[in-house]
């Protein structure tokens, strides 16, 4: 639990310059400090405010920060016991760091071991040429180190702070011990023969030589015009959670860009290169334990921890104990840093990574007392990072081409982990070697992917030791020579030649060159034909082929064909475009589409179906009109205002009946005439609840001001950032918000605040002016939210939160005229929770208010082929009709009734075919007429409150349809086609 600030009085131990002279000493001057801090939690506060925090003194509650003048008087006010250990004006404190290996000292070092060790040892330039000239340096140890191998990598990197001298030694420590003891020691041969080791012992080598030049206490590089602490600067999670500043002036400065320095380049190359298993990054001080995230919780913590537990478990700290580093991911564990190297080798480059904060209390200890016996204990950590490599809880494995049998930087993942921060894929390397930590004793299924391949997944049980799981990936060849010939009426034969590795083939068709392609046939492995019928005559059909083995190869060359027979395709049709309210007083929605295109040359009608949710399919029961003629209809068939409905539009051709089959689904909401009004939402106590909400916001059934509901995070989780938002809402006039709202948040360190963006985007989103009742007085919360002054946030701790009698509220004069979103946003920091946030009772004035509306009825179709145009013709074979027609507009359904002439008054009808649908082709069998007679047709709607009044014949409307009964189900016709 984290105790917040206590006040007693600052304390000036200066061991350099007596106090009186402190006012003397020129702002640009830095101090070294120590301050002493109730709670460890405090050094967290203290980074996420930007203050550069050196290193933490876990036993003695003492947190070193180097300090401009402005920032001592700042920690002054905050009221904790500091002490003035040293400042960059010393020039002793330059003189006590000679023993300590500079960069150019550890340049030449690395020259010496490779001439005595040419076989074993190699230096390689990095990136880019340093602001002053210099070069990154790393040495690469293994057997053989100048020819080729595929062993696995481990990195290990010091100094990216230049301060902190003692890493550099850990290095230093590391190659000699390797290169001097390779030839007598079998535990040091085994890991050089057996891994390619990289050391980088200046990752700031510019830096480092300005601390044994100039200032024993700079941290950052020597970028001429702004210097930028590098180990803020990689490209993951930079910038993103208040672990780093944008002042040119801060020892956290993160650069212009993410990536933007020579040395973030130099390692982030060495990386993306020798594709390292661990990689181990040395800062002082503090001792910590730490692995990604900077920002927040990796998904692999659990074998990320178990390796770090461990190490933890045998690893000496200065005290000579073991099991007292701090450990864990690095936000929660020290303080929050985004754009740090072991995000990014993680994050990026698929390296479990680690970060030792060594010695206890100083980032410069005495070099006679502490420097042989850290790099001493730290031989611990390296030693137990190369074990881990070689022999340690891990999936490793080859991917091979299955074809070629060379091996395939496959994708490799394990389905037990689901990545959540933008992870790049996890993969193999160039000969095919991959390797994933687990956590020992599980059990993980591992996949193998690669484009153009068939996937594989296996499962593979760990224990404490290396498991293997090889890969053999593979696909069948691509179909070739497919070929798609006519075969008679309404028929294509569609052939191909035998596929390597084909157990099984797919033909796909398209009515377009290029697809969409749907699979008519799967076939087994001896076919290579296939009889693709029925078929539409006169159209031309796009075929592919697929072989089949496991899964399946790229599509083959497209073969085209077309064929005799009758035309039985629906048109080319995009589908419904838009649904939206009409706003008028009947309620009523606007549907719109575009034309379609007919593949067999009749005339093209539209059918419209609804439902009340969707997805949905089109059927005859949800079928609301069709034969309709242009690109609109407006649906005012008793609607529910408020009520959301789900509708579909098929283009159909009149000629076969047939349509185009799309699903293309466009939903809307009806509503009445639109009105100035308030806008108002009390978490669905007297209407729906209209917030969109991301965890934890939702709606609670208890705790509302007016009513039981109301909207609440409910007791909060640290690091939370989360919004509920409003639909967009159109502003008239002087529009202003007001809203209930009580809660308890941990005051001065999470907050909420309320938020407007403007349409279309809602990209851009500005703090909207209320009367807030708090203040924010440290950053660190997850959304970032700024520190301000009284009256500018929501943040504090309540006991018993309680609604005030009066209303939250704000102007909204600026947004008049424009739609917005408004939104609640919650943060909180990482440590001490409260029991939340509620807000209910919002309202909104001078808003744009659908009004209500009110029912309508269907509108009236128009008869079939009232105008006309029906055809009668005895079909090609048996004693069947083919009736064409234009369809009714509107209409839903149709019946036909035939008779025998002559024609009389009262003609007698014989018999009826029912549902013949409204396509404009109906196909029916009357029998054979009687001898010289003649069959008499007629077409009437089906489906409504009153029969049609007339019928269509071959010679003319007639009115003998009325109340004929076989078919009966009447239907209102004629009128205006909506």
């Amino acid at each position: 639990m984290k105790v917040r600030t206590v006040l007693v009085p600052l304390v000036f131990c200066v061991l350099i310059a007596p106090a009186a002279a402190l006012g003397a000493i020129p702002p640009e001057l830095k101090y070294f400090v120590e301050v002493r801090v109730p709670t460890l939690d405090v050094a967290a506060d203290l980074a996420a405010e930007g203050f550069d925090i050196a290193g933490i003194d876990r036993k003695t509650s003492m947190v070193g920060v180097v300090v401009t003048s402005e920032e001592l008087d700042a920690l002054g006010a905050l009221g904790w016991p500091v002490t003035i250990r040293a400042t960059n004006a010393d020039l002793h404190a330059v003189d006590a760091l000679a023993d300590y290996t500079d960069p150019q000292e550890l340049s030449t070092f690395m020259d010496q071991v490779v001439a005595a060790h040419p076989d074993l040892a190699k230096k390689i330039t990095l990136a880019n040429v340093t602001f002053e000239g210099r070069h990154q340096f790393a040495l690469q140890i293994t057997n053989d180190v100048g020819l080729a191998n595929d062993r696995p990598s481990f990195i290990l990197d010091a100094q990216h702070h230049a301060r902190e001298v003692m890493t550099p030694e850990i290095a230093r420590d590391l190659i000699d011990y390797l290169t001097s003891r390779y030839a007598t020691d079998a535990q040091v041969r085994n890991w050089v023969d057996n891994v390619n080791i990289y050391v980088v012992g200046s990752v700031n080598p510019d830096g480092g030589m300005y601390v044994f030049t100039n200032d024993s206490l700079w941290r950052k590089n020597r970028h001429p015009a702004c210097p930028v602490d590098n180990n803020r600067n990689y490209p993951t999670m930079w910038g993103s959670c208040n672990g780093s500043s944008t002042s040119c002036t801060n020892d956290t400065y993160r650069g212009t860009s993410a990536g933007s320095e020579p040395e973030t380049q130099g390692l982030m190359q060495l990386t993306s290169d020798v594709h390292p298993f661990f990689t181990l990054s040395y800062h002082s001080y503090g001792e910590y334990l730490m692995y990604p995230y900077g920002c927040g919780d990796p998904d692999e913590r659990s074998a990320l921890d178990e390796v770090a537990q461990g190490l933890n478990a045998i690893l000496e700290n200065d005290a000579g104990v073991t099991g007292q580093y701090a450990t864990g991911p690095i936000w929660s564990t020290i303080y929050l840093a985004d754009g740090g190297s072991v995000d990014a080798q993680y994050n990026l480059y698929g390296a479990y990574a680690y970060v030792i904060e060594v010695t206890s209390s100083s980032f410069s200890p005495s070099y006679a007392t502490w420097r042989d016996v850290t790099v001493a204990r730290q031989r611990t950590a390296w030693k137990y990072f190369l074990d881990k490599t070689l022999d340690g809880a891990q999936i490793r494995g080859t991917v091979i081409d299955a074809g070629t049998g060379l091996p395939l930087p496959a994708k490799v993942l394990l389905q037990e982990v689901t990545f959540t921060h933008n992870e790049s894929p996890r993969h193999a390397d160039a000969y095919g070697h991959y390797r994933l930590l687990v956590h020992s004793g599980e059990t993980y299924h591992v996949r193998a992917s690669a484009d153009g391949y068939c996937s594989v997944t296996q499962e593979v049980a760990v224990g404490t030791q290396p498991a293997t799981s090889d890969f053999l990936l593979g696909r069948p060849a691509i179909p070739q020579g497919v070929s798609a010939v006519a075969a008679g009426d309404n028929a294509i034969d569609v052939s191909w030649q035998p596929a390597q590795n084909g157990d099984q083939y797919r033909v796909l068709r398209a009515l377009a060159p290029g697809g969409p392609y749907a699979v008519v046939a799967t076939v087994p492995g001896a076919q290579t034909s296939f009889h693709d019928a029925p078929v539409s005559g006169t159209v031309t059909y796009s075929y592919v082929v697929r072989a089949v083995q496991g899964c399946d190869s790229a599509n083959s060359a497209e073969a085209t064909a077309s064929t005799s027979g009758p035309c039985t395709v629906g048109p080319a049709f995009a589908g419904l475009a838009s649904a939206a309210t009409a706003s008028t007083s009947t309620c009523a929605i606007n549907l719109t589409w575009p034309g379609a295109a007919t593949r067999c040359g009749g005339s093209i009608t539209y059918s419209i179906y609804r439902n009340a949710t969707a997805p949905f399919s089109p059927s005859p029961g949800n079928l609301i009109a069709s034969g309709l003629g242009g690109n609109a209809f407006a649906d005012h068939d008793a609607l529910v205002g408020g009520t959301g409905y789900a509708y579909i539009v098929r283009a159909v051709d009149a000629g076969n009946g047939a349509d185009d089959g799309n699903e293309l689904v466009a939903t809307a909401v009806p509503t009445g005439v639109n009105g100035v009004g308030t806008w108002t939402d009390d978490a669905g106590d007297s209407g729906a609840a209209r917030m969109t909400t991301t965890f934890p916001w939702s709606v609670l059934p208890s705790g509302g001001k007016t009513g039981p509901n109301v909207y609440a995070t409910g007791t909060y989780a640290n690091g939370v950032c989360a919004a509920m938002t409003t639909p967009s809402i159109t502003l008239q006039g002087a529009p202003a918000l007001s809203f209930a709202s009580k809660y308890d948040m941990e005051t001065n360190y999470d907050a909420g605040i309320v938020e407007v963006a403007t349409a279309p985007a809602f990209g851009a989103w500005t703090k909207l002016a209320l009367n807030y009742p708090d203040a924010l007085s440290f950053a660190g919360n997850a959304c970032g939210i700024p520190t301000s002054g009284a009256g500018t946030v929501f943040s504090r701790t309540i006991a018993s939160p309680a609604y005030p009698g009066a209303s939250y509220s704000g102007s909204l004069a600026t947004y008049a005229g424009q739609t917005v979103k408004l939104r609640w946003r919650f943060s909180s920091d990482g440590g001490i929770t409260g029991k939340g946030w509620w807000v209910d009772d919002i309202a909104i004035t001078n808003a744009v208010i659908p009004g209500t509306c009110s029912a309508g009825a269907a509108p009236a179709p128009k008869e079939p082929s009232a105008d006309g145009g029906m055809t009668a013709a005895k079909a090609a074979s048996g004693t069947g009709v083919d009736l064409t027609y234009l369809p009714g507009c509107g209409t839903l359904d149709n019946a036909v009734y035939w008779g025998a002439g002559p024609i009389t008054a009262s003609p007698v009808w014989t018999n009826a075919a029912c549902a013949v649908g409204n396509t404009g082709r109906a196909t029916f069998d009357p029998g054979d007429p009687l001898p010289d007679t003649f069959a008499y047709f007629v077409i009437v709607g089906q489906h409504g409150p009153a029969e049609g009044s007339y019928g269509t014949s071959t010679s003319g409307e007639r009115p003998e349809a009325i109340g004929i009964g076989a078919c009966d189900e009447p239907q209102v016709l004629g009128g205006t086609c909506p």
